[in-house]
């Protein structure tokens, strides 16, 4: 009965580990935008980033905070930055002015070319 007991506590420490992993990962999440390019960073995986010569849409969400980045305008995102970042009204004017000029940016509700 008391081996039980461990692997159930064992089983619930696991768990508790693995929440709080997550929640610091999504608290720690950073975007470098370089000179070449958009870089999302999370401690607990890989980093994803995109060139900025190739992103052809910016999409501001107008549900969520945010903004998908497509080097493709009708396929998927090539990177999704999700919200809980700081300034994220300045994160979106700093990516929004450095990608290429004929990049369209949508979303809050319009379309607009850059």
């Amino acid at each position: 009965m008391a081996a039980r007991e461990w692997s159930e506590l064992a089983l619930d420490a696991g768990i508790v580990a693995g929440l709080v992993l997550v929640v610091f990962n999504a608290f720690r999440k950073s975007v470098l935008v370089g000179e070449n390019e958009i870089r999302k960073v999370q401690p607990l995986w890989n980093d994803q980033s995109v060139q900025i010569s190739e992103i052809r849409r910016v999409h501001v969400p107008t549900i969520e905070s945010g903004l998908w980045l497509y080097t493709d305008p009708d396929g998927n995102p090539a990177l999704t930055i999700g919200g809980g970042l700081e300034a994220p009204d300045e994160l979106e004017e700093l990516v929004t002015e450095s990608v290429p000029p004929a990049a369209k940016i949508t979303g809050l509700g319009q379309e607009e070319e850059n």
